[in-house]
């Protein structure tokens, strides 16, 4: 039997560690669109957390858009 660290007991018992999804979104704002990076977690409670930072706008061109 392997003995487990207190990091790696608590990443099985209870799961402890978050899921993050990545995406690129285009907000438009007062008439404004801005390309954003979206980060959305959520830990093991089920709390959803979302991060938006600007982007480069590239990003958020689809290739089926073209």
């Amino acid at each position: 039997m392997k003995k487990l660290n207190m990091i790696e007991a608590a990443a099985i018992i209870g799961g402890t560690k978050e899921t993050c999804v990545s995406s690129y979104e285009t907000v438009t704002v007062g008439g404004v669109a801005s390309c954003k990076a979206v980060l959305t977690c959520t830990d093991k409670h089920g709390n959803v957390t979302n991060v938006m930072k600007n982007a480069d706008a590239t990003a958020c061109i689809s290739p089926n858009r073209l």
